[in-house]
């Protein structure tokens, strides 16, 4: 069952404009439908909305929901933190 859309904060949409803008070649790491955690290296192509949420598509055609976004280089999508996937020693 398809969770409902949680929009982004402000700031957050906006340093993804800037990045559509720059297309620079970044890791993105995010969930997928299924809560696979994605990890990979891609250029951001484009912001737009499909069915009342914001999506980001990248160059390989892949469309990342916003509200799955956990990290876009160095920079934590909101609700996460630098802490979320260290590992415990």
């Amino acid at each position: 069952m398809e969770q409902a859309y949680k929009p982004v904060d402000n700031k957050f949409r906006e340093m993804l404009q800037e990045l559509v803008a720059k297309k620079p070649f970044i890791r993105i790491q995010y969930f997928s439908e299924i809560r696979e955690f994605i990890n990979i290296t891609a250029l951001p192509k484009e912001l737009f909305e499909k069915n009342n949420a914001e999506y980001l598509r990248l160059a390989t055609g892949e469309e990342v929901r916003l509200d799955r976004l956990v990290r876009l280089g160095d920079t934590p999508a909101p609700g996460y933190s630098d802490d979320y996937f260290k590992c415990d020693i």
